[in-house]
């Protein structure tokens, strides 16, 4: 009897100093109910893998996410790991909050060239690493090759240009009232539906050192208004309708549009809709100015003020499983679909995507763009006040309402307000 209340003693002392010793993190991230269902099932792989680690998540819906994030972090209760969507990286950067880790990564030989780079660099500030890459991805046109074949258009190489995109846009809208076919869908509720068409003209939302609005410039106007004329021929489908990438799609299925802008997650939605053929493209640039194709990556970042050894070091273990190339987080976000894959890896492109159906070239084209035409966008402190003053702005252009110049010119002393102030 004694010798059993000696072993369990024991065992219950083991247990307690297991615990004891144990380093606890958190880990903050956005997304819905299934989204956190899979962030679990991630941190249970790792922390089966570390038990020394316990991983204690904050998951909170995307609308909310970024301005609890700064009130924990002003509250003394900033997450260890924390995701940022690349929109708010610079603002988050200004307040000190992420952790440089351009040395942790040379330390441990994290190979960096296997990432897609233009995703990549939406992790970096002037030559250092504040984070790895989440959900990398380009917005690629997406076409429906039953609209063009009912058209009898030919699909377009990648190096098309924005006088084929035009032309072909043209020749796919027929039609009226219920029976309209648009050749292109764009929605007016962010920048990036509108910014490629704008680079192609050589202009910019921002000057080049992102200090002053960029969007004054006759070539910015006079593209601007170019999309209007498009509108108004009924070539690009009426934003007033297309109000959200939901509704986009619906039409799109529906052989409404030709064409339209989506991400990797729209591959996957549209993989679920029976009979629906489609393929994917860059979006078209000019001969000198190629590049014009929106690439877009989210980050995971450290909180910089970590101030236990143990903890910090935690934090980047946990950074590494997630993140980093050939550690279980990709092939995990993978088998989940949460996100596209962030290297060149048609294995894991064919965990992701159904590679039975259409599309067929989402990894070679998603190669391809990275290399030739990926572009990232000219994010900065303020981008989302900023896209709050310009979008209702260019929503009276396409109307028709008002002209471009006199829009843009209207905004342009309040966003230039914002950058002197940010």
């Amino acid at each position: 009897m004694v010798k059993r209340l000696g072993l369990a003693l024991l065992l219950l002392v083991g247990i307690s100093f297991a615990l004891s010793a144990q380093t606890t993190i958190k880990y903050a991230f956005w997304g819905n109910p299934d989204a956190i269902g899979v962030e679990k099932d991630i941190i249970d792989a790792f922390e089966e893998s570390h038990p020394d680690i316990k991983v204690t998540p904050i998951a909170v819906a995307y609308g909310d996410y970024h301005a609890k994030l700064q009130i924990l972090i002003a509250g003394g209760q900033a997450p260890d790991v924390m995701r940022v969507d690349s929109y708010f990286f610079q603002d988050f950067l200004k307040t000190g909050a992420l952790k440089d880790i351009t040395a942790q990564l040379k330390a441990d030989k994290v190979d960096l060239a296997k990432y897609y780079q233009t995703g990549l660099q939406d992790s970096v500030n002037a030559g250092k690493y504040y984070g790895l890459p989440w959900a990398t991805a380009p917005l690629y046109v997406f076409v429906n090759t039953k609209v063009f074949k009912d058209a009898g258009v030919a699909i377009p190489k990648s190096n098309w240009t924005w006088d084929d995109f035009v032309k072909i846009a043209r020749q796919l809208t027929k039609g009226e009232g219920e029976n309209q076919v648009s050749g292109y869908g764009m929605t007016a509720l962010e920048i990036n539906q509108f910014l490629s068409m704008v680079w192609g003209a050589g202009e910019d939302l921002f000057t080049k050192d992102k200090s002053k609005f960029g969007l004054t410039t006759p070539g910015a106007t006079k593209k601007l208004d170019e999309i209007a004329a498009l509108i108004k021929e009924k070539t690009f489908a009426d934003p007033a309708i297309f109000t959200n990438t939901d509704v986009n799609m619906r039409y799109f299925v529906q052989g409404k549009i030709g064409m339209m802008l989506g991400a990797a997650s729209s591959i996957l939605s549209l993989q679920k809709s029976e009979g629906v053929d489609f393929t994917l493209l860059p979006f078209p640039g000019t001969a000198k100015i190629p590049n014009v194709t929106i690439s877009k990556s989210n980050i995971i970042a450290l909180y910089s003020k970590i101030k236990d050894a143990k903890q910090a070091a935690a934090a980047w273990e946990f950074l590494k499983f997630l993140r980093a190339p050939g550690e279980p987080g990709e092939l995990l976000y993978m088998k989940a679909k949460r996100m596209p894959p962030n290297v060149d890896d048609l294995a894991l492109w064919d965990i992701y995507a159904d590679s039975t159906k259409p599309p067929k070239n989402v990894a070679a084209v998603t190669k391809e763009i990275n290399a030739k035409y990926g572009r990232i966008l000219p994010l900065r402190a303020g981008w989302t006040e900023i896209q709050g003053l310009v979008m209702p702005q260019l929503q009276k252009v396409y109307a028709g309402s008002v002209d471009a110049a006199t829009a843009m010119k209207e905004i342009e002393p309040q966003v230039n307000a914002i950058l002197a102030k940010k």
